[in-house]
C-alpha cells in the first residue's frame, strides 16, 4: 500500500492557516484603526487649526511614505503615522502611534520628543514567508506652523527597536521630512 505525502499536506495546510490568520489580525487592526482615528477627535478638546493630516517622506524604517495624522492629546499631542508599500515580491505596512511632548521655540517654530509602539506586517512571496512584529519607538523633531496658511512642515528622526521577529535589522533610524495640513 502506498501512502499520501502527509508533508505537503501540512505545509499547504500550514500556509493556509498561517494566510487566514493574517487576514483575521489584518482586519482587527484595521477595525482598531478605524475606531481610534473616529474617537480621537471626540477625547480631544482641541481647537480649530490643531489638527493635522498629511505626509511623512522617509517615513519610518523601511518605508518610503507614511500618511501621518495628529491630534491634541491632554497638553500635547498624539501621531499616528501608518506606512506600506512594496518592492518587487515584498509587501509591508506598519502602523506607528507617538505621543509627542511639544514645545514652543518662537514664531511658528516647534521642536518635539516622542515615544510609542509600532505594529507591522510583512509578506515575502519568494520564499513563502510572513509575520506581524512589534516595535518601540523614539521621536525627535522641529517643526513650522505657517501662520498665513493651514501647512505645517517638519523634519525628524524615529529610531525603533524591534521587539519580535521583523524581516530586517533589530534596530533601526529613520530620517523623515513631514508635510501637513492643519485644520
Amino acid at each position: 500500500m502506498i501512502l499520501p505525502n502527509f508533508e505537503i499536506s501540512l505545509h499547504s495546510i500550514r500556509q493556509t492557516i498561517q494566510i487566514n490568520l493574517n487576514c483575521i489580525i489584518m482586519k482587527k487592526v484595521v477595525t482598531l484603526i478605524v475606531s481610534a482615528l473616529l474617537a480621537i477627535p471626540v477625547i480631544s478638546s482641541a481647537q480649530r487649526g490643531d489638527h493635522a493630516i498629511g505626509l511623512r517622506f522617509g517615513g519610518g524604517v523601511g518605508h518610503d511614505v507614511e500618511i501621518s495624522f495628529q491630534t491634541p492629546f491632554h497638553a500635547n499631542r498624539a501621531e499616528l503615522d501608518l506606512g506600506f508599500g512594496g518592492r518587487g515580491d515584498f509587501d509591508y505596512w506598519k502602523l506607528t502611534g507617538i505621543y509627542q511632548w511639544v514645545m514652543p521655540i518662537e514664531n511658528g517654530f516647534y521642536w518635539y520628543l516622542g515615544v510609542g509602539p509600532g505594529l507591522g506586517s510583512w509578506s515575502e512571496d519568494y520564499t513563502n514567508d510572513s509575520g506581524i512584529y512589534l516595535t518601540a519607538a523614539l521621536n525627535a523633531g522641529i517643526e513650522y506652523n505657517f501662520s498665513e496658511v493651514p501647512l505645517q512642515i517638519s523634519i525628524d528622526t524615529r529610531p525603533e527597536l524591534s521587539l519580535s521577529n521583523t524581516p530586517d535589522d533589530a534596530f533601526g533610524f529613520g530620517l523623515a521630512l513631514g508635510l501637513r495640513y492643519r485644520f
